[in-house]
């Protein structure tokens, strides 16, 4: 287990003794703007890509004394949104050449750098240029450890697998293919892009075709620009990020989890996407369960997340603890889910709760971000069938462990139903 993973665990005490007090008029921004003299492009207006703001785009406003409380089209731990998405294009007709800044509010690309033999090709493995979209996400960590603290070095994480499964969705609804690449020199492209360990890159997404020409590196670093409107330090998820940014994985492709899904249903799914807040205990059926859990336990096996589950309510299914879909213990452990949930109702008046867990130490980063991937997906083809989710990223780490019998790390608690 990864040492700042141990250190930031919760328990029964620690949860109790905690006497952090959060002041909400302190909240940083939340999004990035680069100043006003880059040329900016409305996404509306981009033909064949309007679709592109549904990639972390605005999908609801609510408002309240203090202002305007903006919701996405991917969950975020808290609210917090640390996530900023970068968009490389190159070769696609009618934009420039370029690597572009996502502005959510705006639902405009930002161009920060025209490209031309130079790209960020050139910090992967394989240096071929790519034609076409490459998305890097990025995590302006002090939004989330404003409030999270130490444990924020998990919530960037799993946001950063939220906002690369709302990415990964987008493309499948335009009918593009796509590759998700964890292994590429994170701490380089940070220093040309101008970060100051405020900001850091976590994983990309490819939807290009690759050129016969190798890439050059980017000789200019870009200019800071500033992720939140001030900045409390953390070495402790900056050491913690450092230590954990390399390691060995190769790209993932060939994704089908929406194959079932028709483009314009998929469309609305994103769109109509929330978090739950409380569960009205009515049942899920088999035929919906085994729907939403397609190809996702398969998935997580072969990229080392064990995902056990306790079945609550779900027709025709027994109640009980799983891992992987085979029935470990039969029993109704709502009450016990609701506990390990911080005492949550959520966790325990769902149909079924899942735990994400590894026993991965090298590729931490991976497998936490790949909990976060899994779960948007999860999130969408439950919206497709009416049916509720909510991320649980707050649990008593150890007595999970206990509970579910294993050695493993948890990650993330996902809770689904109606």
């Amino acid at each position: 287990m990864p040492q700042f993973h141990q250190d930031t665990k919760h328990s029964y005490l620690s949860i109790r003794k905690n006497s952090f007090y959060l002041d909400w008029g302190s909240q940083p921004k939340n999004v990035k703007t680069y100043p006003h003299f880059h040329m900016r492009y409305p996404l509306a207006n981009l033909k064949g890509y309007e679709n592109l703001n549904l990639i972390g785009g605005i999908t609801y406003q609510k408002e309240y004394p203090q202002g305007t409380y903006y919701l996405r089209t991917n969950p975020s731990a808290g609210g917090l949104y640390p996530c900023e998405i970068y968009l490389q294009v190159r070769g696609v007709e009618g934009m420039v050449s370029g690597i572009y800044h996502y502005e959510p509010l705006n639902g405009v690309l930002c161009l920060i750098h025209e490209i031309s033999k130079d790209g960020v090709e050139y910090y992967f493995k394989h240096q071929a240029k790519q034609k076409g979209f490459t998305f890097l996400i990025s995590s302006v960590y002090f939004r989330s450890s404003w409030k999270y603290r130490d444990r924020a070095i998990r919530y960037i994480l799993l946001d950063s697998g939220h906002a690369l499964g709302a990415i990964y969705a987008t493309l499948c609804m335009m009918g593009l293919e796509s590759e998700i690449n964890f292994d590429f020199d994170k701490l380089a492209l940070n220093d040309i892009f101008g970060f100051r360990d405020d900001e850091m890159f976590t994983v990309a997404l490819f939807a290009t075709t690759q050129l016969p020409q190798e890439t050059k590196a980017i000789v200019t670093k870009l200019p800071f620009v500033a992720g939140a409107d001030y900045l409390e330090t953390n070495p402790f998820i900056q050491e913690a990020y450092k230590i954990s940014s390399c390691y060995d994985a190769k790209p993932i492709s060939k994704m089908d989890f929406f194959k079932d899904i028709p483009s314009n249903a998929l469309k609305q799914s994103i769109i109509h996407r929330r978090s739950i807040r409380a569960f009205r205990q009515i049942p899920i059926s088999n035929e919906e369960f085994n729907f939403i859990f397609k190809d996702i336990f398969t998935f997580a096996s072969l990229h080392d997340i064990d995902i056990f589950y306790t079945v609550h309510r779900v027709q025709d299914k027994m109640q009980g603890l799983y891992k992987n879909t085979q029935l470990l213990k039969e029993g109704d452990f709502s009450m016990r889910s609701r506990y390990l949930s911080l005492e949550q109702n959520i966790g325990g008046a769902s149909a079924v709760t899942l735990y994400f867990t590894s026993s991965q130490v090298e590729a931490y980063q991976k497998v936490n971000i790949l909990s976060g991937f899994l779960a948007q997906i999860i999130y969408l083809k439950a919206e497709f069938k009416h049916i509720g989710c909510s991320g649980i990223g707050a649990y008593y780490d150890d007595e999970t462990k206990d509970f579910l019998g294993t050695s493993n790390n948890i990650l993330y608690l996902l809770a689904v139903g109606r």
